[in-house]
């Protein structure tokens, strides 16, 4: 079944409408009964719905038909008895059709529409098997007449599936056939002579109307079979439908050869005859057209035969041997220079072939006549008329009559020169190979396409002192050493497996017995068009190259650094045993392996550049000048290194010898000389403060105690009673001058703390915090604590004092290190973010992975003199604080969710109206 798009209310609107329409006119027909017509196109109209839209149009079907027939006789339960025969049995035809005679291809074949009519002959049992029944149950119909009226019935929706169904579907499906002038003009001329025959049967409206001549199948078969034959199937179903429709326009005025004593015999006898010649015309169509599909298959296909023919240089024959003719493409002609018009016969063909070949050709055709037929293959060279000689490849085959007797020959002849050319250029060049490889001082070998060997040269076998014979195929492999076998298998396995080059070194046996070192190289060879042919190798003796390389182990394996030899690659070709002490990999786990694994992740992207750059200009010198190195263990654990770069050249190419120091010690040892300097200079700070302290009570002691002494002579001469405006004034005035005087001192004491005014400038966040990193660094090495920093692109500027916003972060990357000196070290990290919130205002947050502080101590954190630490002075929050609320800001502090402490400093966007005064 064709599944359609189109459905829906629209279709299923027209369906009911155009089903109602087709009804009234099927029953205007009638004359037995008012239900029951012998032309009822309806049916058709239903079988084609089904067929085209599938089954969910059948409520249109059963809508229609309960209209028509509720609008002509009966009551509401017959009309829906009949509308259910009518929907049942376009249902049943329709699957019928479907599931026997391919749907709506059912006309494409001649028992396609024997199917189709069978199907439309059964499927109509239902209608009137419903209808008539209902009717003549209900008292509307005459039960004496219920034979006459079932057959009326069913001949009207037999008669209609086989005219409007067809026409209905055929018109529905796009046609292949292109229409031109001449068939134009044919299809007109038919249309004419049907008009004219059919109004000559049936009309009477010329004067040349034949009346009630009993003929139509004389007259009408010839117009059948030209339609058929010169058309589709669906100019086809045009005709019939249009002859019917003048046959029963003349019947029902009684004209034509069907006319009978009532109309309804008339048009059942009319429909009769228009069911078989509308089945014969359609299938007489059908088989047309697939003869026409046919031959078109039949041209495609010799044109594809053709073409390849061609396209393969090939030229086609057909011997008959009987007649001894021999029939060939024009492609053969071409090949054996024969002329268009020139005949060719077996005895012909010998002619041009070489004389060298003749007989032996003429001899293998006699075999295959006398063997009883088959197939047979011969390479032959022929000599054309301009005297040049060509080969060529015949194949062919001989087939038996009924007697046993070769009946005829059929096969192809190619041109094969340029093949023959080539393989004795091939020939010539593999002896050149040969002659040149058996020269060469190196042992060549190589390999076909199943990894055996197929060639040792000279070399290769004064070397091993066996024969050829002896080393081809796997024999060869005898020689390998056996704590070699394997290693050497497997290389040479999974080399030809991924068809790539390989190298390697393997102990092989000389023919003193001796085993000695070969260096084999080997790749894959290809020919033009791609196709995988084997491996090419060679082998030369570096026994001497590695007693060389033993003694230099030896050397380096003596060094008391780490020493590690690295190709142009990046991969680690030598490393002796400091190197393992050092790095903790075993030499099995660091030899061919990327140098990459012994630097730290952080740092091996970048490395990949620096190694490039090296090899560009190769020296010897210190890596890394100006930088802190570090090296990997096996363990994962990081320590100082120092590396120095040496280039070695050698026959493989550029190689770098690195020589590593393990610098631990001397970094903890600058780490302890720089912790004492620290513990110096605080020891220094406290003797400062001391002295700052001392003069600071010396210098204020004296207004102080100015102050005191006015005070009390003050209260004494209150307490007297003998107490004056004046002497009071002047009393207060020398206090206040003394208070004056100690502010100065104390404010003098300030400025030289703070070296003057505290001053605000616009400060690039991003920039304080490299700063901020610049200087922990050091220490943060020491405390193995990792610190990293994520500053947005656009992380803004604030106005302020750098110094005291530095000395804040600070303060707070100083309290993270000491947070987590109980955690392992791998696990110390601490992040520094930098960027803004929604309000616009800038958020930096240092955020580490310590255990945190006390729940509910927040807030407590920040007031003066509250520490967590047995050696704290508590008051480094506390002015944190005040520095960051001085500036607009806050700064808070929370325990993470996923562990460690975070505090959070929230300072305003700088403005374009603040000054550095500010």
């Amino acid at each position: 079944m064709q599944s359609r798009a189109f459905s829906g209310l629209p279709v299923i609107g027209l369906l009911t409408l155009g089903y109602f329409i087709a009804g009234k006119f099927g029953l205007l027909l009638a004359s037995l009964h008012a239900s029951a017509s012998p032309v009822w196109p309806p049916a058709g109209i239903a079988l084609a719905a089904l067929l085209l839209l599938g089954y969910r149009a059948w409520p249109a079907i059963f809508v229609g038909a309960f209209l028509v027939n509720v609008t002509t006789a009966g009551n509401v339960a017959t009309s829906l008895a009949v509308a259910s025969g009518n929907t049942l049995e376009a249902v049943c035809g329709a699957w019928l059709v479907n599931r026997f005679a391919g749907g709506t291809t059912v006309f494409d074949r001649p028992q396609g529409v024997f199917k189709f009519a069978l199907a439309a002959a059964v499927s109509t049992i239902i209608s009137p098997a419903f209808g008539v029944t209902s009717l003549a149950l209900a008292g509307f119909a005459d039960s004496t007449n219920y034979g006459a009226i079932s057959l009326t019935w069913w001949l009207g929706d037999t008669t209609g599936d086989l005219l409007i169904a067809p026409l209905i579907i055929l018109w529905s499906i796009a046609s292949k056939r292109r229409w031109n002038r001449r068939d134009a003009v044919e299809a007109g001329i038919l249309l004419l002579l049907l008009f004219v025959l059919s109004e000559a049967v049936f009309c009477g409206w010329l004067t040349i109307s034949a009346r009630n001549y009993p003929f139509p199948f004389v007259i009408f078969g010839p117009i059948v079979i030209w339609m058929a034959f010169r058309f589709a199937q669906r100019e086809t179903a045009t005709g019939i439908f249009i002859l019917s429709a003048f046959a029963i326009w003349g019947t029902m005025h009684g004209f034509g050869p069907f006319v009978r004593e009532t109309e309804n015999q008339s048009l059942l006898a009319l429909q009769s005859w228009t069911a078989v010649l509308n089945i014969t015309a359609m299938a007489l169509s059908a088989a047309m057209a697939g003869r026409r599909r046919a031959e078109e298959a039949l041209r495609e296909s010799e044109a594809h035969v053709s073409l390849a023919a061609n396209a393969a240089n090939l030229g086609l024959w057909f011997w008959n041997i009987r007649d001894d003719k021999l029939w060939v493409t024009k492609q053969w002609r071409r090949l054996f220079s024969f002329a268009e018009s020139e005949p060719v016969s077996f005895d012909r063909v010998l002619q041009v072939v070489h004389p060298e070949d003749r007989e032996r050709t003429k001899q293998l055709v006699q075999q295959m006549f006398e063997g009883g037929g088959g197939e047979y293959e011969n390479e032959y060279r022929i000599t054309r008329p301009d005297g040049s000689t060509r080969w060529m490849a015949g194949h062919g085959s001989v087939e038996l009559d009924e007697c046993g007797k070769p009946a005829f020959a059929r096969g192809m002849s190619r041109d094969i020169t340029l093949r023959k050319q080539a393989e004795d250029a091939l020939r010539e060049s593999e002896e050149r190979f040969r002659t040149v490889a058996n020269a060469a001082p190196v042992m060549i070998w190589m390999s076909g396409t199943d990894k055996a060997c197929t060639f040792f040269n000279k070399g290769w076998l004064d070397f091993t002192g066996r024969k050829l014979e002896q080393e081809l195929g796997n024999g060869w492999a005898d020689g390998v050493h056996r704590e070699d076998f394997d290693r050497w298998r497997d290389i040479y396995g999974n080399s030809f497996d991924a068809r790539q080059p390989f190298t390697m070194e393997y102990r092989l046996r000389r023919s003193d017995g001796e085993y000695r070192w070969v260096l084999d190289s080997g790749t894959p060879r290809f020919a033009s068009d791609g196709a995988f042919l084997g491996y090419i190798g060679s082998c030369i003796d570096i026994t001497e190259r590695k007693r060389g390389e033993e003694k230099f182990r030896l050397v380096l394996d003596a060094a008391p650094n780490a020493m590690i030899m690295v190709d142009s690659a990046g991969v680690i070709s030598f490393a002796n045993a400091r190197a393992e002490t050092v790095f903790g990999y075993s030499l099995s786990e660091l030899i061919g392996h990327p140098i990459e694994t012994l630097i730290p992740e952080c740092f091996r992207d970048r490395h990949a550049g620096y190694r490039k750059s090296f090899l560009s200009e190769p020296s010897s010198r210190a890596m890394g000048a100006g930088r802190d190195l570090f090296g990997r263990r096996k363990d994962g654990s990081e320590f100082p290194v120092e590396v120095g770069l040496n280039p070695i050249h050698t026959t493989e190419g550029l190689s770098v010898l690195a020589s590593v120091i393990d610098i631990t010690a001397r970094k903890q040892a600058e780490l302890e000389h720089q912790r004492q300097d620290m513990e110096l200079a605080r020891v220094g700070r406290v003797a400062v403060m001391g002295e700052l302290a001392a003069s600071l009570a010396h210098e204020v002691n004296n207004p102080i105690g100015a102050i005191v002494a006015n005070a009390s002579a003050a209260q004494r001469l209150i307490a007297a009673g003998k107490v004056g405006t004046e002497e009071l004034t002047e009393l207060l005035g020398d206090i206040a001058a003394d208070g004056r005087r100690a502010g100065q001192v104390i404010q003098g004491v300030r400025n030289m703390v703070r070296k003057g005014e505290a001053r605000r400038e616009l400060i690039q966040i991003g920039d304080t915090i490299h700063e901020l990193l610049r200087i922990v660094h050091a220490d943060a090495i020491g405390r193995e604590v990792k610190v990293t920093d994520e500053v947005d692109s656009d992380a803004g500027q604030v106005w302020g004092d750098p110094v005291q916003l530095l000395q804040v972060l600070l303060n707070l990357t100083i309290n993270s290190f000491e947070a987590m000196s109980a955690v392992r070290p791998n696990a110390r990290r601490i992040v520094i973010r930098a960027g803004r919130n929604g309000n616009g205002d800038i958020l930096v947050s240092v955020r580490d992975s310590g255990p945190g502080f006390p729940s509910g101590m927040a807030e407590q954190l920040f007031e003066p003199f509250f520490s967590t630490k047995s050696e704290g002075t508590g008051m480094g929050l506390a002015i944190s604080r005040s520095i960051i609320e001085a500036h607009g800001g806050t700064l808070s502090g929370e325990n993470c969710h996923d562990g460690g402490a975070c505090f959070t400093v929230c300072l305003p966007q700088a403005k374009e109206d603040n000054s550095q005064a500010a």
